[in-house]
């Protein structure tokens, strides 16, 4: 049975290189693949890829911009790995990405976490926390982690 590895991307041009660094360590038929990209509850129109109204579009334009470059990520990705030849599963949460990524890793009994890392400055780390680093103090399993950009 292939083992599970979550790939937490964000619909950046690093998503690329996630999936790049995904298939130079697992392998088609020994693991399979779920990608995760988590957005703003802020941005969330749905909870599952469907069609906006006329009257989502008018009243939330830019969440519903946002949930639609999300979902395309999300199936972007999933049809890369399957071409690449793995079996590969997405979904896109509304969730704080920390939660998302440790409750998907959990979930799915993962052996292992693929994700992007921003290189920023003491300061910056101050006021934004990592991301990849609250992660990392949060799971049991380990984390592949990739420059973001």
């Amino acid at each position: 049975m292939p083992r599970p590895v979550l790939i937490a991307i964000d619909a950046s041009p690093a998503t690329s290189a996630l999936l790049d660094l995904a298939q130079r360590y697992c392998r088609p038929g020994e693991h399979e693949l779920h990608v995760l990209l988590a957005i703003d509850t802020t941005f969330a129109v749905h909870d599952h890829p469907m069609a906006y109204t006329e009257e989502e579009q008018q009243e939330y334009p830019a969440a519903c911009e946002e949930q639609h470059l999300a979902d395309q990520a999300v199936a972007t990705a999933v049809r890369a790995l399957r071409k690449a030849g793995f079996s590969s599963h997405g979904c896109m949460v509304a969730a704080e990405p920390v939660e998302a990524i440790v409750g998907k890793a959990r979930a799915l009994e993962c052996e292992l976490i693929i994700m992007g890392h921003r290189h920023l400055s003491r300061l910056g780390r101050l006021l934004d926390p990592s991301i990849s680093a609250k992660v990392i103090d949060r799971v049991q399993v380990p984390v592949l982690v990739g420059a973001a950009g």
